[in-house]
């Protein structure tokens, strides 16, 4: 058809030969009216245009909950706290990091109280992960058995 189309309009258009000067004018115009013939869409509407759900893969492992990361965060700051040695630790920062999570921090202060409840250790610390920077103040106890709780951890 759009051969026809530049015969036709060549002709129509009285177009002599012209040697050195390009093509027809009509034969120009009948080209780009054929090349951009072919961009046209029949039927075409904004809610067929929607991405194609159907697809879906499986590499990508679900998301774990914030708070998971952040208890087993907690649990190695826990475990780090009670396990520290008073007599050698001279009040020096201590660093951790849980390879679990990515997370990692500074233990900058603990201070070690006994009461007739037990032995409680409050501390503070920076809490560096993929959601950002945060300092956390919290607290851990020693109960009758001798298994440190986490009674506190939150944000300053």
């Amino acid at each position: 058809m759009c051969l026809a189309f530049l015969r036709s309009d060549s002709k129509k258009f009285g177009a002599k030969k012209q040697h050195w000067h390009g093509p027809y004018p009509g034969f120009a115009v009948g080209v780009a009216l054929c090349l951009l013939s072919g961009c046209a869409m029949k039927d075409f509407s904004i809610e067929k245009a929607a991405p194609d759900q159907a697809t879906v893969t499986g590499s990508v492992a679900p998301a774990q909950p914030v708070d998971a990361k952040g208890s087993s965060d907690q649990l190695t700051v826990r475990n780090i706290v009670s396990a520290l040695n008073f007599t050698q630790w001279g009040n020096k920062p201590v660093p951790w990091s849980n390879p679990e999570t990515g997370s990692q921090g500074t233990i900058t202060t603990i201070a070690e109280k006994k009461d007739d409840a037990g032995l409680c250790r409050e501390f503070q610390t920076s809490r560096e992960s993929f959601d950002g920077v945060m300092i956390y103040k919290g607290e851990t106890c020693m109960q009758n058995g001798g298994q440190w709780t986490l009674k506190s951890f939150a944000p300053m």
